[in-house]
C-alpha cells in the first residue's frame, strides 16, 4: 500500500548499521535494580521485601489500579535491598526493588486467565513509545472510542535506532499472535503495519506470517515520521487536532509499537511477562552498534561493556537517540521499559549552547512537523513569558528536535519548550 507523508520534517542521511544485525541476549550475572514506576500509571506497590528469594517472572512492584502495568524480577536471586527513593531516568526519586542473581535464571509463568486484557495486565505490557502507557488502559481508551483501526508501528524513532524493524524480522510469529488478540479486544475492522520502506526482510517475514490479514504500508523514513500522529495522518489520512484534550483514540485508531504486539503475543502464546527490553545500543561514529535482548534492570555500563563500548572519553551518553533523547547522568543508571535504544556521543561531537539571538529566518517554522512557530514558543518559555507559550500551542509540540537541528544559530529551541512545559505543569499543580 502507499501512503501519504506530512509537511515539514527532515531527511537524515545516517547509515544504519545496526539494521541487519539479530539481537544478542543479555542476561546479567550480578545485581539489577529495579524502579517501581516505568510507565506513565504511576508507582507500583512493593510486593517483596529485603531476603526475600525471588524467580525471574515474579511480581515484584503492583500497579495500584486495575489498568496499570505490573513489574516483574529479571533474574532470580534475593532481594538485596527496597529502596524509598532512588534516582529516576527522568528525573525525580522513585522506589525501587535490587536483587542479586543467583544465575540460575528460573522462571515462573503467568497464571491462566480467560481474560486477555487480564494476561495483559498481569504481564506487565506497555506501549513500548517515547512516553509509555499501560496497555490495558490505552486498550480500553480505544474500545470506549469505538476505534477501528489498528496501527503497529515498526518505524524506528529515530535513524540510528533499529530495533523495531529488526523486532519484526525477527518476532514475527509473536507479532502475527499479538495483532490477533488486539484486534479482537477492541474489534479493529482494519490492520495496517507501518514499516520502513526500505526494510525489505521486515516486510517480507511480517507479510507472509500474517498472510494479508494486515496491510503493510511501506513508508519513507522521513524523520519524525514514526510519531503516532504522523503515522495517523500517512496512512489513514485523518488529521489528528494537536491539543491536549484529544487522542489518536478520537479519530478511530490505535497505534502501538510493534515490540508491544509482540510482547502481547508472547504473553499469549508463552505466559510470559515482560522481562525484557529490545533496543539499538550505538554511538556518534556508528562503531560498536548492536541490537540487543537486554533484562529490566541491567545497568547501562553493562549493556555498553557488552558492545564493546567504553564510556571513557565519551561526552554524553543519552537515552533514546540524538534527536529526542534523554542525557543519563550515570551509567549505573538501569535500563526500563522507558528507554527506547542507548547512543553515546563523544565529546568532540557535543554541541555548546552559547547565548544567541534569533535571526527570525523561519527556518524552524518551514520545518516543524505539526505546523507551529518553534522560534516564537521557545522565546516566551525562555523569557518566562508562559501564558504566552500557551497561547501559541506550547503542548502541542512533540519535541521532535527538528527545529533546533536546523537552527543557523543553535538556539537550543526544544530545550526551552520542555522547560516551558515543565514550568506550566508546575503552576498547574500549585493551583
Amino acid at each position: 500500500m502507499s501512503a501519504g507523508s506530512f509537511s515539514g520534517g527532515i531527511r537524515l542521511s545516517i547509515s544504519d548499521v545496526s539494521a541487519n544485525k539479530p539481537f544478542e541476549r543479555i542476561i546479567p550475572s550480578g545485581v539489577v535494580t529495579i524502579p517501581l514506576r516505568q510507565d506513565l500509571g504511576g508507582v507500583c506497590n512493593a510486593k517483596v521485601k529485603k531476603g526475600d528469594e525471588v524467580k525471574v517472572g515474579q511480581v515484584i512492584g503492583e500497579s495500584a489500579t486495575p489498568e496499570g502495568a505490573s513489574i516483574h524480577a529479571t533474574v532470580s536471586g534475593k532481594v538485596a535491598e527496597v529502596i524509598k527513593a532512588y534516582p529516576h531516568l527522568l528525573g525525580g526519586f522513585v522506589p525501587a526493588v535490587v536483587i542479586e542473581s543467583d544465575g540460575k535464571d528460573e522462571w515462573v509463568g503467568l497464571e491462566s486467565s480467560a481474560d486477555p486484557l487480564t494476561t495483559i495486565q498481569q504481564a506487565g505490557i506497555v506501549d513500548f513509545d517515547i512516553k509509555p502507557v499501560p496497555l490495558v488502559a490505552k486498550l480500553n481508551e480505544a474500545k470506549s472510542r469505538r476505534a477501528n483501526a489498528l496501527i503497529v508501528n515498526a518505524m524506528d524513532i529515530e535513524p540510528v535506532l533499529s530495533s523495531r524493524s529488526r523486532l519484526l524480522s525477527e518476532r514475527v510469529q509473536e507479532v502475527a499472535c499479538g495483532i490477533d488478540t488486539i484486534k479482537s479486544i477492541i474489534g479493529a475492522a482494519s490492520v495496517y503495519i507501518a514499516v520502513d520502506e526500505n526494510a525489505a526482510q521486515a516486510i517480507s517475514a511480517i507479510g507472509s506470517a500474517c498472510g494479508g490479514a494486515a496491510t503493510i504500508v511501506g513508508l519513507n523514513p522521513k524523520y519524525p515520521q514514526a510519531i503516532d500522529l504522523l503515522l495517523v495522518k500517512s496512512i489513514l489520512g485523518k488529521e489528528v487536532p494537536c491539543t491536549e484534550a484529544y487522542c489518536v483514540a478520537d479519530i478511530g485508531a490505535l497505534v502501538l509499537s510493534v515490540e508491544t504486539v509482540a510482547a502481547v503475543g508472547r504473553a499469549m502464546a508463552e505466559k510470559k511477562p515482560v522481562v525484557d527490553r529490545f533496543i539499538t545500543v550505538t554511538r556518534s561514529n556508528g562503531t560498536g552498534a548492536k541490537n540487543v535482548q537486554v533484562r529490566i534492570g541491567t545497568p547501562i555500563r553493562e549493556v555498553l561493556g557488552h558492545c564493546g563500548i567504553s564510556v571513557e572519553g565519551m561526552g554524553k551518553v543519552i537515552s533514546g537517540g540524538p534527536m529526542m533523547g534523554t542525557a543519563i547522568a550515570n551509567t549505573e543508571t538501569p535500563v526500563t521499559k522507558e528507554v527506547l535504544g542507548i547512543f553515546v556521543q563523544h565529546e568532540k561531537d557535543i554541541t555548546r549552547f552559547d547565548a544567541a539571538v534569533c535571526i527570525k529566518c523561519g527556518l524552524c517554522v518551514e520545518i516543524c512537523p505539526v505546523g507551529l512557530m518553534p522560534f516564537i514558543i521557545s522565546g516566551f518559555s525562555e523569557k518566562g513569558m508562559y501564558s504566552k507559550a500557551q497561547d501559541n500551542d506550547i503542548f502541542t509540540c512533540i519535541e521532535c528536535g527538528c527545529c533546533a537541528y536546523v537552527c543557523p544559530v543553535m538556539i537550543p529551541m526544544v530545550h526551552w519548550i520542555k522547560f516551558g512545559k515543565a514550568q506550566i505543569m508546575a503552576q498547574r499543580s500549585s493551583e
